[in-house]
């Protein structure tokens, strides 16, 4: 059985060039940057070549081909100088089976098979290592010009190419799955939040239980009386909805998801849900004097915590892994016409119906759909669970 690693990553660090390695980009370093993409991409050993010592703690660094035995991997990855590869980019170059005859070209990077001495890094330790070492290697192996799947890689080489390349890292945080007034107007306000906040200390944790406190004292408010404050009430619903789109993105963006964020925000966005089903009846009862109100909230809260158990025991509660761990009702790749329904129905468009309702003075009406929906929606879940 073969011992050999996938592959192993160098980044070459000319004579006096390493400052760009420091460089920050979306409130990490290049480097840190670099790591982590490697890392997602199951590359695990990245070794930094340069030709003079270099004080960086988060790599060794290494003056010499010699030092590495290359003969311990299948295949050796020679970054091109002020290029970050996508993590989905280092994933395709090292899952490829590369030909012994073959070399990989990417703007980039470079891909190719070792030789029994690494004889070939020895180019890189020029001011011009990476031009020579493509020549080299293009004019004694077959070149493959290789694709990756988009976006491949940001060019880092002057800082406007990485606001740039910023840009489009917190574009891409903006999924398919989202619903029209989420992807079009709340991630607009959200990503425009995110990047003032991506250089500061404050944690994604953090934004999600500001999230939640916003969400709550806005059902408070909307519990008071109808006018101004279930207006203001429904806007800061929805302020804490925006808000609640910037802890996923801050996450995602500097790698600081946790399994424990997953669950902190599904939970939080479930109980500032019931909060203002609850809020709502509290206010219709006090001003109607009437009971049936209060029944409605209860049964809108039952059927989101009904709902939210589901969803969690059946696709939530078996993910290991950080990050989101809601992105469906169902986990099965391929989505039956009932699963797209309730997919779409559990996104959060529907609190701009609160915001319109309130200007009105119907949030009443938002509460007797609410009741029924929710107990519709968990009963579609229940009905999908058995025929699973």
């Amino acid at each position: 059985m073969s011992t050999k690693l996938p592959s192993l990553l160098i980044i070459p660090v000319y004579p006096n060039d390493s400052s760009w390695l420091n460089e920050k980009i979306a409130g990490l370093t290049i480097l840190r940057r670099i790591i982590e993409h490697s890392r997602r991409a199951k590359i695990k050993d990245i070794f930094i070549l340069s030709g003079e010592k270099l004080e960086i703690a988060q790599l060794p660094v290494i003056t010499s081909p010699s030092e590495i035995d290359c003969q311990g991997y299948d295949k050796i990855i020679v970054l091109r100088p002020k290029w970050l590869p996508t993590i989905k980019c280092l994933k395709d170059i090292n899952e490829h089976q590369l030909k012994t005859d073959e070399v990989l070209v990417h703007k980039s990077l470079l891909a190719f098979s070792p030789s029994l001495d690494c004889f070939e890094l020895k180019r890189l330790l020029n001011k011009h290592g990476f031009t020579d070492l493509q020549n080299f290697l293009t004019t004694f192996l077959k070149p493959v010009d290789f694709k990756c799947t988009p976006p491949q890689a940001y060019d880092l080489s002057t800082p406007f190419k990485i606001k740039q390349a910023e840009k489009e890292m917190f574009k891409s945080l903006i999924k398919d799955t989202e619903g029209f007034m989420s992807k079009y107007v709340e991630r607009r306000i959200s990503l425009a939040i995110s990047k003032r906040l991506v250089n500061t200390s404050i944690t994604p944790n953090q934004i999600t239980i500001i999230s939640i406190l916003i969400g709550l004292i806005g059902a408070g408010c909307i519990s008071i009386a109808q006018g101004f404050w279930q207006i203001l009430g429904s806007f800061l619903f929805l302020f804490h909805s925006i808000i609640d789109g910037c802890d996923g993105e801050i996450a995602r963006i500097k790698f600081m998801e946790s399994r424990f964020g997953g669950i902190l925000d599904f939970w939080g966005d479930n109980l500032v849900h019931a909060a203002v089903f609850t809020a709502i009846g509290v206010e219709w009862a006090a001003r109607e004097n009437k009971i049936f109100p209060l029944i409605l909230s209860a049964i809108a809260v039952v059927g989101t915590f009904v709902s939210a158990s589901i969803i969690y025991w059946s696709t939530m509660k078996k993910k290991k892994q950080a990050g989101p761990l809601y992105t469906s009702v169902s986990t099965k790749s391929k989505k039956s016409r009932i699963v797209k329904i309730a997919d779409f129905l559990s996104r959060r468009d529907f609190i701009y119906l609160v915001v319109i309702l309130a200007f009105y003075h119907h949030l009443d009406w938002f509460l007797v759909a609410s009741a029924i929906g929710t107990i519709i929606f968990a009963a579609t879940l229940v009905w999908i669970r058995l025929k699973s």
